[in-house]
This record gives C-alpha cells, sequence and structure tokens, in this order.
C-alpha cells in the first residue's frame, strides 16, 4: 500500500443514479519524492476491500514520468515509463499470467487518473482563457494512450468545469467526454463524470463503469 497525505476521498456512483450508497470508495495520497510527487488512487469494494491501486510518479509540473498499477478486480498489473523529454513510453504488462511489453511515441503530454486533475491545474490560466490542451490518455491494459482534449466547459456558481473529450471519432463512439468541475477559489476537486479504472457488476459479469465522483477534500490544496 501506497504510503503519504490523504488528500481526497471519493465516493463513486454508476451515473445518473441517485444518491445512496456508493458503488466504490477510493481515496487519493501524495508522497513527496525526489524531483516531484507520488500520487496514488486506492479503490475499495463496498466492503472495504481493495481492489485497485494506481500511482504515478510526476515532475513539478505535473509531467507524468511513471505510472504503475495493480487491478486485482480484472486480473492484470503493470508499469509504464516515460521517457525524459516525454516523447516516448514503455509499457510492461501482466495480464491475468500472460505478460506483454509495448513501447509508442507521442507528441503530446501523457495522462493517467493520479496526474490528470493536476495536469489540469497547471494549465488552469490557458484553459480558463479558452485554450484547448491536447493530451494522450495512458491505458495501461491496452498498452497504448488515446487522444483527448482538455477545454473550459464553464464557470458558474463559484465552480469550474471542464472537459476531457477523446479526439478521434471512433473513440467518442464508445467513450463520453469526461467531466472535471473544481471549487474556482481553492481549486480542490468537486466531481469528476466519466469512465473509471473499476467496473460494474451487471448480472454476473463485469461491464465497463462511467460513474459519477463526489469527492470529499481533506486537505487545504490540491497536490
Amino acid at each position: 500500500m501506497s504510503a503519504g497525505a490523504l488528500v481526497y476521498r471519493g465516493d463513486t456512483f454508476a451515473q445518473r443514479t441517485p444518491a445512496g450508497d456508493p458503488l466504490y470508495r477510493y481515496e487519493r495520497r501524495v508522497l513527496a519524492v525526489s524531483n516531484g510527487l507520488s500520487a496514488s488512487h486506492i479503490t475499495r469494494d463496498p466492503a472495504g476491500r481493495v481492489i485497485i491501486v494506481e500511482s504515478a510518479q510526476v515532475s513539478p509540473s505535473y509531467a507524468l514520468r511513471s505510472f504503475v498499477a495493480t487491478n486485482q478486480q480484472a486480473g492484470f498489473s503493470g508499469r509504464v515509463q516515460i521517457s525524459s523529454d516525454g516523447r516516448r513510453v514503455n509499457y510492461e504488462l501482466n495480464d491475468n499470467g500472460k505478460l506483454s511489453q509495448a513501447s509508442e511515441e507521442v507528441t503530446d503530454p501523457v495522462v493517467s487518473g493520479p496526474s490528470m486533475f493536476g495536469f489540469i491545474l497547471k494549465h488552469w490560466e490557458p484553459l480558463v482563457a479558452g485554450a484547448k490542451v491536447p493530451v494522450r490518455m495512458l491505458v495501461l491494459r491496452d498498452k497504448t494512450t488515446y487522444g483527448f482534449d482538455v477545454k473550459l466547459e464553464k464557470q458558474d456558481s463559484g465552480q469550474t468545469a471542464f472537459t476531457i473529450t477523446p479526439s478521434s471519432f471512433l473513440i467518442r463512439m464508445a467513450i463520453a467526454p469526461l467531466r472535471v468541475v473544481f471549487d474556482t477559489s481553492s481549486k480542490t476537486a468537486v466531481r469528476y463524470e466519466g469512465r473509471v479504472p473499476p467496473m460494474q457488476n451487471v448480472s454476473g459479469k463485469l461491464k465497463d463503469l462511467d460513474a459519477r465522483v463526489e469527492y470529499t477534500t481533506l486537505a487545504p490544496t490540491y497536490r
């Protein structure tokens, strides 16, 4: 289990489902490391068992350096290393006992679950001014990244919302735009809507989960 200071807890519900008991709960913990930060997302099922741990090491500017995941629910684990110039991504995957490796060349910044919100905050000013920021979303099990565009949706009632939309039409048909809402003043996470790492049990089968995550912030600033 990754150590570090507790930043927030997130209650995960199926999208458009009235509030009740969450399907999953996860927490964000961060630890200062040499030349950056180690951020971990730890997901538990309703019984409190840890089912997914994802950890990312980022630079002070939130450039992703490495990513490690253990997903007991889906039965895979692995690691990703990004080159110092951010242009090469190397994958190692153990998918239910099958070992594989891959590499990929990229031109846009790579983000992961534990690094995405911080990346948005580091680009807050240009995004609020109307810029569209392209990123590559890391998907370890596919051993690849997918292109997304981050842009401002709206600022209203003390909150700022951003959308993260697949840049490919084909990917947009499979994955709806992601949405993240921050408190405008404190820049802490309020809500996330979109695809999440844990899956939902539907009639005995695990299905991809498009979720609504409600955050309880436990640190004065986002890290």
